[in-house]
């Protein structure tokens, strides 16, 4: 691929046909659909991130006062772990995983607000 090509979500595919492969592929495709295009870099700035997350996770955010005045703006800096005002994907797996820990507590009926919510 030339480094003028760009590799757009659902121009390729994930190798496997499994169910965790295809909830990766996923994730990763709406990455790409929110995610600011730069040459072969991929980074979501924090008007992007924060309408992901409304738009795709609004569970998440109605819950534990994470609607509060300044929480995206406190998680986003947190996740951005170089400073560079924006997150790459690696940088928002951080924020993949409080969703994943999210949707694990939901599927037992357990406390979505304890100590380690965030």
């Amino acid at each position: 691929m030339s480094t003028s090509t760009h590799s757009h979500a659902g121009s390729q595919q994930f190798p496997g046909n499994c169910t965790l492969e295809k909830a990766l592929q996923t994730v990763v495709d709406l990455f790409h659909q929110y995610s600011i295009r730069q040459g072969e870099i991929d980074l979501l700035s924090m008007s992007d991130f924060t309408t992901l997350l409304k738009e795709q996770a609004p569970s998440f955010l109605q819950t534990c006062d994470r609607n509060r005045a300044g929480y995206l703006e406190k998680l986003f800096q947190e996740t951005d772990l170089n400073k560079d005002k924006e997150l790459s994907f690696e940088e928002f797996t951080i924020v993949l995983s409080k969703l994943a820990d999210d949707a694990h507590r939901i599927s037992h009926g357990s406390e979505r607000c304890g100590p380690d919510k965030d």
